[in-house]
């Protein structure tokens, strides 16, 4: 796919804002229009993929820098079910940081 070739969302949205500018104009013969629209709807699709990505990176990160994946829980814990198990200061204290 050759939205494929556009590395970050500014050079997808610099694209597509080249596309809308050409076929506002009203002498683009009608094929040409399709073809850009075509462009423009893998465009979309790249851009979204970029999205995507950056979400997943920055969720990366954040488990990294803070220890605890998105649910808050620490990393390589296991179900809440374990913290009762150990009793119920472990359960105190795991809600303390769950709440902090």
């Amino acid at each position: 796919m050759a939205g494929e070739s556009y590395a970050s969302f500014d050079q997808v949205k610099a694209r597509l804002d080249e596309i809308v500018d050409a076929v506002g104009s009203s002498e683009m013969p009608l094929d040409e229009a399709l073809s850009l629209y075509e462009e423009a709807v893998g465009l979309g699709l790249r851009a979204s993929e970029l999205l995507e990505e950056n979400i997943e990176a920055r969720d990366a990160e954040d488990v990294t820098e803070d220890g605890a994946d998105a649910t808050g829980r620490e990393a390589g814990a296991g179900a809440a079910g374990e913290t009762e198990a150990a009793g119920p200061d472990a359960e105190a204290s795991a809600t303390a940081a769950a709440q902090a």
